[in-house]
């Protein structure tokens, strides 16, 4: 009894305080027993701050980040780091005291690096991000890198300032990410303030000062790039790269923009390398290349001049070839009235019906869009004519790649030319009966000859001997009682195969040209 009560009256045993003080001296204990407290179920939900830390002073320049997980919520908002120096010979991933060194860490959701300034060779080698990661006005200094990096749904780096040989190679944004160039008249204290909040005045001053003495050192800006480098980088959603100057080189080579980026009142965009860049308007993984989003074209238009002013001839063409293939979708989709018909069925839900009559209803808006649609020819005459030409299309891609490919069309007349058609003259010449063996290997081989001289355009057909037609026409009679008439598919059969072979001869040389075309 006396025990019970004892039990009883003891106070339940305190919450562990999870305040900044308790993360600092956590992170100093390491990366293993940093994940050992953040992978206890209890601790699942606790939102790591380091917000407004300043880790260029010891002790806490010794913490380094590396491989630790900071679970949903992590802010490192306003912090700042001395930076360290790296010898190019030296492990690119080895810790130094004051570098901000987060390589192949792992954060949830909405993490952010606000106003923060980073020194030089801050790391975030093959960092993971979710939904959301915030580096709006932040600092970084020489040599930053977030090489392999993936960023979750949306990524802001809007007026982050960068120093020289800044890499972002083979960085995943898997949504949408926006480096929109800021003045430095809009980059303010007052602005950082906002951004960063529970920084006293002294603090925001300090974080002002280190962000200037980084401009000034790196010669950045938040409205610029230095040398900087997307290398085989891959954007899967809308990339905004409006007002920023590019001072000095930027990589872009081998790096795929599946959704048109925005490069609007960029400068100096002819020190940007797009070589064997990609850029089109459909997410990975998917083979139809369709839209009905009227701003896609425009958007690839308008980066086609970006193309135009770097004299990257190949990606002009491509991207004209992707404006086209925008086009054909939202044409389509404007010709059918589609967005009409949208708003019909959406006051009609808004009407809240009774789901039988709300029905009813849709199936009469529908009913009422389509004959209305039957009832205009001039507007079913255009609508046959694009849906036959988007068919053409699909023909020239498949044949030709657009003229970008020599190797199809060649293919296909290789094809046509040893294969299909000798298959062809085959069935409809008629074969010589009763000779032997040596008599059947003359008319396969007066076969090929056929077949192959008709897939020379113009000159080929006239290197047939009449000799050769007189063998195939008269069954292997060659005596002066037979008129070699050919059958009657056989003049078809020969326009055909010429007209084919006049086509790919066409794409070959089309290819070709495009290929060792200077403008």
């Amino acid at each position: 009894m006396a025990d019970e009560t004892t039990l009883r009256d003891n106070p339940p045993a305190e919450k562990p305080k999870y305040n900044q003080a308790f993360f600092l001296d956590l992170a100093a204990k390491g990366k293993d027993a940093w994940n050992k407290w953040r992978r206890d179920p209890a601790n699942k939900y606790v939102r790591v701050t380091f917000a407004g830390v300043d880790f260029s002073e010891t002790p806490r320049d010794e913490i380094d980040f590396s491989g630790f997980e900071f679970g949903h919520g992590a802010d490192f908002s306003g912090c700042s780091w001395r930076g360290a120096e790296l010898k190019f010979q030296e492990d690119p991933e080895a810790f130094k005291p004051g570098r901000a060194c987060f390589t192949h860490a792992v954060f949830g959701d909405w993490a952010s690096f606000l106003g923060a300034a980073f020194g030089d060779q801050a790391s975030f080698l093959g960092v993971a991000f979710g939904v959301l990661a915030h580096f709006t006005s932040a600092a970084f200094g020489y040599r930053t890198t977030f090489t392999n990096a993936a960023f979750g749904l949306v990524a802001r780096f809007d007026g982050a300032a960068f120093g020289h040989m800044a890499s972002f190679d083979g960085t995943v944004f898997k949504g949408q990410v926006a480096f929109v160039g800021t003045s430095k008249e809009r980059w303010s204290r007052p602005v950082i303030s906002k951004l960063v909040i529970g920084m006293d005045e002294k603090a925001l001053l300090g974080l002002e000062k280190r962000h200037d003495d980084s401009w000034k050192r790196d010669d950045s800006r938040p409205d610029r790039f230095l040398t900087i480098s997307f290398a085989n980088a891959r954007f899967d959603g809308e990339a905004d790269f409006s007002g920023r100057s590019f001072e000095q080189t930027a990589d872009f080579i081998g790096a795929h923009f599946y959704h048109p980026p925005d490069f609007d009142g960029v400068t100096h965009a002819s020190r940007i390398d797009f070589t064997g860049a990609y850029i089109g308007f459909v997410s990975p993984g998917k083979r139809l290349h369709w839209t009905k989003n009227s701003r896609i074209p425009v958007r690839l238009r308008a980066f086609r001049k970006i193309a135009e002013e770097t004299k990257n001839h190949d990606l002009e063409r491509d991207l004209y070839i992707e404006e086209r293939k925008a086009e054909r979708g939202v044409y389509l989709h404007q010709l059918l009235g589609l967005d009409e018909l949208k708003k019909n069925l959406e006051d009609i839900n808004e009407q809240k019906k009774h789901v039988w009559l709300e029905r009813r209803l849709q199936r009469r808006a529908r009913n009422a869009h389509w004959l209305g649609l039957l009832a205009k020819p001039a507007k079913i005459a255009r609508l046959i004519a694009h849906i036959l030409w988007i068919a053409v299309m699909g023909v020239y891609w498949g044949l030709a790649d657009y003229g970008r490919s020599f190797v199809r069309p060649f293919v296909c007349w290789l094809v046509l030319s040893l294969i299909i058609f000798p298959w062809l003259y085959g069935q409809i010449l008629p074969a010589p009966q009763n000779v032997g063996a040596l008599d059947a290997d003359k008319y396969e081989q007066a076969v090929q000859m056929v077949a192959r001289a008709n897939a020379v355009p113009f000159v080929g057909p006239l290197t047939i001997d009449a000799e050769i037609k007189k063998f195939l026409f008269c069954e292997g009679d060659t005596s002066d009682k037979c008129h070699p008439i050919p059958p009657k598919c056989y003049q078809w059969l020969v326009l055909g195969q010429n007209l084919l072979s006049i086509i790919l001869v066409f794409f070959i040389g089309l290819a070709l040209r495009n290929y060792f075309k200077i403008k």
